[in-house]
């Protein structure tokens, strides 16, 4: 027989899951969506201007013949 863990708070186990849930919002879905939207973005190369260019990036690294 297997013993079950009752919480009598009913917050706590949110409590206990919130700064797991924050580490991984912060350190891992932020990024890749930075990651995301700078991949379909132009930007100067002093990073003054950017602008949008949709799929037009991945186009042009697909469509290179170099690219492996």
């Amino acid at each position: 027989m297997r013993r079950r863990v009752v919480f009598n708070n009913r917050f706590l186990p949110y409590f206990l899951l919130a700064p797991q849930v924050a580490i991984t919002i912060i350190f891992f879905f932020w990024p890749a969506g930075q990651a995301i939207y700078q991949s379909v973005l132009r930007q100067d190369p002093f990073g003054l201007r950017t602008k949008f260019v949709y799929l037009e990036n991945f186009q042009a690294v697909l469509s290179d013949p170099l690219y492996i």
